[in-house]
């Protein structure tokens, strides 16, 4: 399974700090949807499903977006380098078969919102082989990202 660029719609950094972060971007005019704390649970090959509370927020100007989402020690969500990408995200049509498409060409999960079967659900990360890693968000999320980019408070 290829990637298609058309599905390609954001890049993400962790970062230490959201406000900072929101406003360093903001020297290129990125305009910024409210900041939200998400509370997720995922699971990892190595992990039980485990909770987390993570602030996040997306660039709101389409076509593409800067996700940004503030350092969360333990979590999938942690600082690596504050000037390389956490990852690149891609819609996915069918978020289950598409990870197994992408594991047979060799990227690995890394870590996932589970479902209530311990599978993917609504994200996945996978890493390729060369280290990147993608993030797949099912597209039943996109409405709801949206309306979040038009100033509508997160869902």
């Amino acid at each position: 399974m290829t990637l298609d660029p058309q599905d390609l719609y954001h890049v993400a950094w962790v970062v230490p700090n959201l406000e900072t972060a929101m406003d360093s971007f903001g020297s290129v005019e990125l305009r910024w949807a409210t900041p939200v704390t998400r509370h997720i649970v995922t699971k990892t090959p190595r992990s039980d499903r485990q909770p987390w509370s993570i602030d996040v927020t997306y660039s709101i100007d389409d076509p593409f977006h800067v996700e940004l989402i503030k350092h969360c020690p333990g979590s999938p969500w942690q600082l690596e380098s504050n000037g390389t990408p956490h990852h690149m995200g891609w819609w996915a049509h069918d978020l289950r078969r598409d990870v197994e498409r992408l594991e047979k060409e060799g990227y690995r999960l890394d870590a996932w919102m589970v479902g209530d079967d311990d599978e993917p659900t609504r994200f996945a990360y996978l890493l390729s082989p060369t280290g990147l890693r993608v993030e797949l968000v099912d597209i039943s999320a996109r409405p709801q990202l949206q309306a979040w980019w038009s100033g509508s408070p997160y869902p």
